[in-house]
């Protein structure tokens, strides 16, 4: 059994604790929490809660940074087991290394947004998708898991800058898509009222949409990037730049959907509820170009 496998299970495990403990953050929060002023606490305010709370929150934190950590072990070691096994240095080169990777840039995308902004809430749906890109990893055969030998066509070093941009790409629409969860999530609640307990710890809708708008608008210009790419190598592959194949056509449709989404949001003002709803649908565009059409579609990706 490949070393690398066991690193990218306990990385899949680190995951599931971490949001677990994210999770936990939020229902931590005392509901009386979120009625105080800023900088005080009101009067049957618990500190120890508080403590609890902050605690919990910092350990969530230390579990994620540590399973990207063993992630970025596991890609190394995988890398090295792919040199070995067909001459190429890059843990992207199929269906499994793909998703381990996407997971790995999605962790890290949350780790520099919390670092950046200081808000533990967003783990509880960002890292929930990294860790569920693990765990779909994890349910593939046994043989798609391995570093075979890889089909003439991608042992080539296109595959170093074009997989790896695109694979970016769709981390930061995950983020996103996440974000737009939970402005949902928090639309919902201040629609009931229920703004204390569990939603306290959430950000201002706001903040929520801004960050949203900002992931997309990282990984829009990478998914051009990485079309331009793609169609550079199908040149040098197989003689030409665009076939009209599957994983290509829906790479462009992905690609529009989030400019029209970019469109909408500059020229007619598209935010909070339906720039919402549009990330969690582009994002679920994303899975069916990443996943669903490799096991649905044939075609010059169906290796993948």
């Amino acid at each position: 059994m490949m070393k690398s496998l066991f690193l990218f299970d306990m990385t899949f495990w680190l995951y599931l604790a971490a949001l677990v403990l994210y999770i936990g953050y939020l229902f931590a929060r005392r509901p009386s929490m979120a009625l105080a002023p800023a900088g005080h606490a009101p009067d049957n305010f618990d500190e120890r809660d508080g403590v609890w709370a902050t605690q919990l929150g910092q350990v969530a934190t230390l579990v994620t940074i540590f399973g990207w950590m063993l992630n970025t072990g596991a890609l190394f070691t995988r890398a090295f087991e792919r040199m070995e096994h067909s001459g190429t240095f890059a843990p992207w080169s199929n269906q499994f290394e793909a998703m381990a990777y996407v997971s790995w840039a999605i962790i890290l995308g949350y780790v520099l947004l919390e670092m950046r902004y200081k808000i533990k809430a967003i783990g509880a749906f960002v890292v929930g998708i990294g860790f569920i890109a693990m765990g779909a990893a994890s349910l593939l055969p046994y043989r798609y898991q391995t570093a075979e030998p890889l089909v003439p066509a991608l042992n080539s070093y296109w595959i170093y800058i074009h997989v790896s941009v695109t694979l970016t790409s769709y981390a930061a629409f995950a983020t996103a898509g996440g974000l737009g969860v939970m402005y949902l999530f928090k639309e919902r609640a201040e629609r009931l009222g229920k703004t204390t307990g569990f939603y306290a710890a959430f950000p201002d809708l706001e903040t929520i949409d801004e960050l949203g708008y900002k992931a997309i608008t990282v990984g829009f210009p990478m998914l051009a990037f990485g079309i331009i790419l793609g169609a550079m190598w199908a040149n040098y592959a197989w003689g030409g730049y665009w076939s009209w194949d599957p994983k290509e056509t829906w790479s462009l449709i992905v690609w529009l959907i989030y400019g029209a989404y970019i469109h909408a949001r500059m020229t007619r003002g598209w935010e909070g509820h339906k720039a919402a709803v549009y990330a969690v649908f582009g994002f679920l565009m994303v899975i069916f170009c990443f996943w669903g059409v490799n096991f649905l579609l044939s075609g010059l990706h169906a290796y993948a």
